[in-house]
């Protein structure tokens, strides 16, 4: 440090002397900003020396005055903390005693607590108090326990200004906890929820925020990996929540999101909540999620339901040619084809281009055809699903090899060209095939 910065801080500290009554007292004692009389100016001329020797990077000398700050007056400047805890760290980083490691890591406690008695910000300075005990006392389960505690109570305190960092560790300490049997694996999953629910509501407002992208993927990551956030748990943690927040939509929603997630959207409890939404609040949207969880189920006959109740809502056409489509291939499980032939013309008309709904009509043709009168008129279904197959490659080109594959392998069940002749029928013709396919198609013979 330059000479003449000292000279200038004591001219400064000797001019304060000379002007100040004979009263003095410190602000630690007092509670104001500097003290009064002669330790105000002492506050002033410490904060003026420690500053300086820590602008240099002379944390040796810094440190001294700094102590005196800390001491006598506490109430001073918010930058004394920052800086004093700066200087430990340093001073840890070159550590080889451990006890004296030890000690540097009490001071930076108590740096950390003295700051949040004279200038608040609770929630911000318990977050870098348990990252600091998490960095530097990792290995013990009681650091790890305070620092839980710690981090808890800052996310409560400010939860929208929860930082990325706090948020993992958090999960991470909980679920530590969890593993040693210090907290129960309820507590470690509504630990979770509550840190996903803080992600989630960033990502809302910003969903290219890298950061929070990255928390989410890692928290969930811990709780997969550790086994935690089985369908079991879950059933064990919501079951006794569910009647009490039957109605709250929100807890619905955050029930049923949970559960997906982990891969357990076909428990009897993810059934319940998804109906109990259902129930609370109808629309397209919930009755299509709900149609296609009672497929996975196996639960057709009350999937038709929901499925008819989405495609009676209003919704844009891909959107609804998609609901008619799954409801056709539903309505076929139960094998009501000729109601899964109306279907899947729906999913066409709000579609023009749905090549695999071509594909699916084609099919149900086929199917359909046993409904006709005999042998000839069950073979013109045939040409009728060659018309399908051959719409859904034209419409389509990710169909193309599927569709090119049914029309080769279906031209063998075209009726013959002596079967044709005897109904007065040749190659080309319009031919109306009757039954549910209700269609005019062209006549093609069977290659001999």
């Amino acid at each position: 440090m330059k000479t003449s910065g000292l000279k200038s801080i004591l001219f400064i500290a000797l001019a304060f002397i000379l002007t100040i009554p004979l009263m003095s007292q410190k602000g630690v004692e007092d509670g104001s900003k500097y003290g009064h009389g002669e330790d105000s100016i002492n506050c002033l001329m410490n904060l003026s020396l420690y500053s300086e020797f820590y602008k240099h990077n002379n944390y040796d000398d810094a440190i001294k005055s700094w102590r005196k700050v800390f001491a006598e007056c506490p109430a001073s400047s918010l930058n004394m903390y920052v800086h004093g805890v700066n200087m430990y760290k340093t001073f840890l980083s070159g550590g080889k005693n451990p006890e004296l490691v030890d000690k540097y890591v009490d001071t930076i406690m108590i740096i950390y607590d003295q700051r949040m008695k004279y200038f608040d910000d609770e929630a911000n300075v318990l977050g870098r108090k348990a990252t600091d005990i998490l960095r530097y006392r990792k290995d013990k389960i009681e650091s790890i326990e305070e620092a839980y505690e710690y981090l808890g109570r800052s996310i409560e305190l400010d939860p929208d200004g929860a930082r990325d960092a706090i948020l993992i560790l958090f999960v991470n300490a909980s679920i530590s906890l969890n593993k040693t049997g210090i907290i129960e694996q309820d507590q470690a999953i509504s630990d979770y929820f509550t840190t996903s629910e803080i992600i989630d509501n960033k990502l809302n407002k910003n969903p290219n925020n890298r950061r929070f992208l990255r928390a989410k993927e890692t928290v969930d990551e811990f709780m997969l990996n550790e086994g935690i956030l089985t369908c079991q748990a879950l059933n064990d943690y919501y079951s006794p929540k569910f009647e009490e927040n039957k109605e709250d939509e929100d807890f619905l929603n955050k029930m049923i999101d949970f559960y997906y997630t982990s891969g357990c959207d076909r428990s009897d409890m993810y059934v319940k909540a998804s109906e109990q939404l259902y129930f609370i609040d109808p629309s397209h949207e919930s009755a299509y999620k709900l149609a296609r969880l009672l497929v996975a189920k196996e639960n057709y006959d009350k999937a038709v339901r929901y499925y008819e109740e989405a495609v009676s809502g209003e919704a844009d056409n891909e959107t609804m040619a998609h609901y008619y489509y799954e409801l056709a291939q539903v309505t076929r499980v139960l094998n009501n084809v000729c109601k899964a032939i109306e279907y899947a013309k729906e999913a066409i008309k709000n579609n023009s281009g749905y090549g695999e709904a071509y594909i699916l009509l084609g099919d149900l043709y086929i199917e359909s055809r046993t409904n006709l009168s005999d042998e000839f008129e069950q073979r013109t279904a045939f040409w009728a699903a060659a018309d399908k197959y051959i719409k859904a490659k034209n419409s389509d080109a990710t169909v193309a090899d599927v569709a090119n594959k049914r029309i080769n392998d279906y031209a063998s069940q075209y009726p013959d060209s002596e079967t044709c002749f005897f109904r007065t029928l040749k190659e080309g013709d319009s031919y109306h095939v009757k039954g549910c396919i209700n269609e005019y198609t062209t006549v093609r013979t069977r290659k001999q």
